[in-house]
């Protein structure tokens, strides 16, 4: 990779992260390589990395300096491209920094990557039989996933999407306005991937059509029909498998600031003033991994609501993590996000 090529991966620790969000989301290799004021090498910055910082509850508003990997491993020598080939499969890198003796970069040697779209063998399932009844009157006659957003339904982007993304098998789950879906959609030829449909005789909720599912022996990925992400699958996929989930909840990290000083007392005697406390936490996004064998613990025909669900199997000892999301996403199931 010569230098022409990796200028842009080059980022300054004093930006803040959501620039870098940006940078890797263009950039056809993902990493950045980060510098201080004086070009020197400070560390490297993938997608991990920033998810890590995301869950030490540092937001995309913070400095990239929060999040970059200080102890990146570097070459500091020319050797030839075997050698580093070695190295980068020994260590399981995907790229390697090369340094001089003032810190300076003078390469960076990437694997080579195939161009294709890596297929993914996991499922994904979208609980589309929700009335949207935040949504009336728009949908009185128009079932929510195929409202339109910028000419093409919801449910149409969440599979193109999931597409791009190595996804090709897909399962909807239908009830409200179904036949409309169905019709739409067809069995996914138009839009080049497979759709089959669980038809809910009656509202089974965001979880109970999972009793429905037959025949999936892997992890499989789960989204409301309202939500629009371009979510990296495969690297949530991962992480589900690495940490062995059993259920894996997509996390958007919020925070909100109180604007006015809010005042501690006790027994009308004031003890001190807090100004302006920014609260960090993080939000359900309506995006899943789950284990096939979750519907076990749901009862056939009934409603089950997904938070419902997970609180169950909490309960039930079972390791339900959260995976944070940095990327663009939109919840269409409320009248302000249109």
């Amino acid at each position: 990779m010569n230098k022409k090529m990796y200028k842009s991966n080059i980022i300054n620790e004093n930006f803040k992260i959501k620039k870098a969000i940006l940078l890797l989301n263009k950039l056809p290799n993902k990493f950045c390589i980060i510098v201080d004021n004086n070009n020197c090498f400070l560390g490297t910055l993938t997608d991990g990395d920033i998810r890590r910082g995301l869950l030490k509850n540092y937001t995309i508003e913070d400095k990239i300096s929060k999040f970059y990997n200080s102890s990146s491993f570097t070459l500091k020598k020319k050797c030839p491209y075997s050698e580093i080939e070695y190295l980068m499969n020994l260590k399981k890198l995907n790229f390697i920094p090369q340094i001089n003796k003032l810190n300076k970069i003078v390469n960076i040697h990437v694997k080579n990557y195939a161009k294709e779209i890596k297929k993914l063998p996991n499922i994904m399932l979208i609980m589309a039989g929700g009335k949207g009844k935040r949504l009336r009157p728009l949908t009185k006659k128009i079932p929510k996933p195929l409202l339109p957003v910028n000419g093409r339904p919801i449910i149409e982007k969440i599979i193109l999407l999931a597409k791009k993304q190595g996804i090709s098998k897909f399962i909807v789950s239908i009830n409200y306005l179904g036949k409309m879906i169905k019709n739409y959609l067809g069995d996914g030829k138009k839009l080049g991937v497979k759709i089959e449909y669980l038809e809910e005789k009656k509202p089974l909720g965001t979880a109970g059509s999972l009793f429905l599912l037959k025949n999936i022996d892997t992890p499989f990925v789960v989204s409301n029909a309202d939500i629009i992400s371009n979510i990296d699958y495969s690297s949530m996929i991962q992480y589900h498998k690495k940490f062995k989930s059993f259920v894996t909840i997509g996390s958007i990290n919020m925070s909100d600031k109180n604007l006015y000083g809010t005042i501690i007392f006790k027994n009308k005697k004031v003890l001190r003033i807090e100004e302006k406390k920014e609260n960090r936490y993080f939000i359900n996004a309506g995006i899943y991994i789950l284990d096939p064998s979750v519907k076990n613990f749901i009862k056939g025909n009934e409603y089950h609501d997904m938070t419902d669900l997970i609180e169950k199997l909490i309960s039930k000892k079972k390791n339900v993590n959260l995976f944070p999301i940095h990327e663009k996403w939109f919840d269409y199931g409320v009248k302000s996000s249109h």
